[in-house]
């Protein structure tokens, strides 16, 4: 039997075992030949220790191995030969390398079970620092201490163990699926590690360090809902879209909406109880949409606005509390808030708004009459009609009425509008000049042509044929002749007519090749007749007289004469668009006819009204005549005045010139005696 040494612990099977430093000390101990040296802790048990070398190898330092290393720690030597060094592996038997401790250093996150402890390295390696790995990083594992430099080894990885203390968690997120044993590779600066969301490469748990900022995708976290809030515009379905809220969202508070989205933050960022809020508005539906979303650290204290629709100024807000806090005073609009987001991939559904459909031509009286639920509602005269705007809510100068149609009578209204409306949606201050008016098309107005034997009648109803069917693609052409009395002729165009509104049109009016009969009445005002201008080749004058008119039916059929013009006797509007020439002068007759009835007009208007307008038309029919018949014209003018000076003014004998009977007696009794 050899004399028996141990570096590091007894070995506990021989009297006679005793400790030496290194396998020169052992051999200068040995008192035999021969002599085992145990470098490291091994069950000795395996170990055939009568084991003798064949005499050619008796110089030779033999090495057992071990379950890690070709060099196990188990040495058998020569006493005079031990220093050669010349170490021989021998593999007829292999020791078993015991968990040793002494020279580990174990990072405190790591689990004492799970790792082999008795891994050594190969002692004719230099004294390097072995660095294990763990689940996470190639290092960060136990440290087998040494001096010359490091190495990693991968035999092998420890078990980090969860070390949430070592964290920052952020409040709004579901860490329950998250493993905190995740640790940084040491060998790296200390940066601070940011984990994501399912929304952002950020937001989730924290690493700290000092190093600056790295984003690890290694897990994600997913970020929990903070409080919401819902604006309530007390429309259709509000109420059950909060109750189905609260069912997901125990904690969510409504808010009536009152005057305008600042009104309303201002109230809710002093009940919020939690750094982020959620702003939610009753006229969107939130069916399909996920509240867990939250922006980057970077636009914390930015307000981030969610699109309805296409409606890039939406109803859908995530607030940071404190910083809208420190503004709110300062803010006399929501946009004057320092920064806001526009989330560009993500928007709400908001609700349809209303579409009310209406048959008559007082676009007005609806709007009066129509109880809103809803902040908008769509009116329109048409079946089939789709909403293609979703318009800003935020303040009422953003709630704009909005026109989809020429005449306005399909357009969409914002419930502000009740308070201001009297006689004309321009009542209200807020209208659209967007470039939508042609969204939808509407019919052409009716043309009735109205003639009473004038001598050019068949002419010109040619003409504004031709004019119509090779310009333009107007209504339908009617053609009411021979109705005695102008308001009898009206009456019975309004009722040819199968449209709100109609052009008339008569026998001494060469309608102008450019006039387009695509023009339409206004919806935004209460119904009226619409004058348009008319060159008179006689005198010079252009205005309404014998001009092209777009009467409104309704209008005209409810119409009692009152006055000496049965245009002027209802609403109506004057048009400066050129509607043609007012050929008169087609026959002595008919040139008279109209002078007299237009200066009998004139005259009673002058003595009602200073305006230098009438005066100024009136004196032009008296004086200036020029072409042919332009001497029945000022005749059948100065006749007017004297007539009306002869009766005094009396309107009721003025209310004669109605009657083409009375007019034709009357002009016979003075020329045709």
């Amino acid at each position: 039997m050899f004399d028996v040494f141990y570096k590091k612990q007894p070995l506990g099977l021989f009297p006679f075992e005793r400790p030496a430093e290194s396998l020169e000390h052992a051999a200068d101990l040995s008192r035999t030949e021969f002599f085992w040296f145990v470098e490291t802790a091994m069950d000795a048990s395996t170990v055939d220790w009568d084991w003798q070398p064949p005499p050619w190898e008796a110089d030779q330092v033999h090495v057992f191995p071990s379950q890690w290393q070709k060099t196990g720690g188990l040495y058998l030597a020569r006493k005079w030969s031990a220093g050669n060094k010349n170490y021989h592996f021998r593999s007829e038997f292999s020791v078993t390398a015991l968990p040793d401790l002494s020279n580990w250093k174990i990072p405190e996150y790591i689990s004492t079970e799970f790792f082999d402890y008795s891994w050594h390295p190969d002692t004719t390696e230099e004294p390097y620092e072995y660095h294990f790995g763990t689940q996470w990083q190639l290092a960060g594992g136990p440290v087998y201490q040494g001096t010359a430099g490091i190495k990693f080894v991968t035999v092998q990885k420890a078990l980090a163990l969860p070390n949430k203390a070592a964290w920052i968690v952020p409040d709004n997120i579901d860490d329950s699926d998250f493993d905190y044993s995740w640790h940084p590779d040491p060998m790296e600066l200390p940066y601070e590690y940011r984990f994501p969301t399912q929304w952002q490469k950020e937001g989730g748990p924290i690493y700290p360090g000092t190093a600056g900022i790295k984003f690890v995708s290694a897990q994600k976290i997913k970020a929990n809902a903070t409080q919401i809030f819902y604006m309530d515009f007390n429309n259709p379905g509000s109420k059950e879209q909060f109750n189905a809220l609260k069912e997901r969202f125990p904690d969510i508070k409504g808010t009536r909406y009152v005057e305008s989205h600042l009104t309303v933050f201002k109230r809710i960022v002093n009940l919020a109880t939690t750094e982020f809020v959620w702003i939610v508005s009753s006229v969107c539906d939130y069916s399909n949409f996920d509240f867990t979303w939250h922006p980057k650290a970077s636009q914390r204290e930015m307000i981030h606005c969610f699109a309805s629709n296409d409606q890039k100024r939406g109803d859908t807000f995530y607030v940071h509390v404190q910083s809208f806090k420190n503004q709110m005073y300062e803010l006399e609009l929501l946009d004057w808030f320092n920064v806001i987001n526009y989330v560009e991939d993500i928007s709400v559904r908001r609700i349809n708004m209303p579409i009310h459909l209406y048959y008559g031509d007082n676009l007005i009286e609806e709007v009066k009459n129509y109880h809103f639920a809803t902040p908008y509602v769509m009116f329109s005269n048409q079946h089939d009609v789709s909403i293609y705007n979703q318009p800003c809510l935020w303040t009422e100068k953003d709630r704009v009425v909005q026109s989809f149609t020429e005449s306005n009578s399909i357009c969409t209204v914002p419930r502000d509008v009740k308070v201001y409306l009297q006689s004309q949606m321009y009542d209200y201050p807020y209208i659209s000049t967007s470039k939508t008016r042609n969204l939808f098309a509407e019919m052409p107005l009716d043309i009735v042509y109205i003639s009473n034997g004038e001598p050019n009648e068949e002419e010109y109803y040619s003409w504004l044929n031709y004019n119509c069917n090779h310009t333009f693609a107007p209504g339908k052409i009617h053609w009411v002749r021979g109705v005695n009395g102008r308001t009898a002729a009206y009456q019975e165009a309004a009722r040819r007519s199968t449209t709100p509104w109609f052009f008339a049109t008569f026998a001494k009016l060469r309608v102008d090749s450019k006039f387009d009969f695509n023009w339409k009445p206004d919806y935004f005002q209460e119904p009226k007749h619409y004058v348009f201008h008319a060159k008179n080749p006689v005198n010079g004058l252009v205005y309404g007289h014998m001009a092209m008119i777009a009467y409104n039916k309704k209008l005209v059929l409810s119409t009692e004469q009152t006055g000496l013009d049965f245009t002027l006797s209802a609403a109506h509007e004057v048009v400066p668009i050129l509607s043609g020439t007012a050929e008169y002068n087609q026959d002595e007759w008919t040139t008279w006819r109209t002078a007299f009835r237009e200066v009998l007009k004139l005259k009673h208007f002058s003595t009602e009204t200073t305006d230098v307008e009438t005066q100024h038309r009136l004196k032009v029919w008296l004086t200036k005549a020029s072409g042919k018949h332009s001497a029945w014209s000022l005749l059948g003018a100065s006749d007017a005045v004297e007539y009306f000076e002869s009766v005094g003014g009396d309107f009721e004998k003025l209310k004669l010139s109605y009657e083409w009977d009375w007019l034709n007696q009357y002009y016979n009794s003075k020329y045709k005696k």
